[in-house]
């Protein structure tokens, strides 16, 4: 299996919880972005505030692995405030469009 960078984690949320879990992946993003491995993390939201994702791209699949392996992060990402975890997948870039 050729291993990704990128993770996509996925979360269905209580829609009054969603700020709390916002807010925990953005305390989260401000500690691992000081990792040197760290590219990116968007977090995204619907529109009804029933569901939240998590993208982060790391250097190469080995930072991500470490990444996961951080006993904070896995249990940020297992135990989000007010979520229930759906679904986490490891992507491998196929193209990329932008600056």
């Amino acid at each position: 299996m050729n291993e990704s960078a990128l993770l996509v984690h996925v979360w269905e949320v209580d829609p009054g919880d969603e700020a709390a879990a916002i807010q925990s992946l953005d305390d989260m993003f401000g500690e691992i972005s000081k990792d040197p491995g760290f590219v990116s993390a968007h977090v995204l939201e619907t529109d009804d505030h029933a569901s939240i994702a998590a993208i982060v791209e790391m250097r190469s699949a080995e930072d991500r692995q470490r990444l996961e392996q951080s006993g904070d992060v896995r249990e940020r990402l297992d135990h989000l405030h007010g979520a229930a975890n759906l679904i986490v997948r490891l992507y491998r870039e196929t193209a990329s469009y932008g600056a």
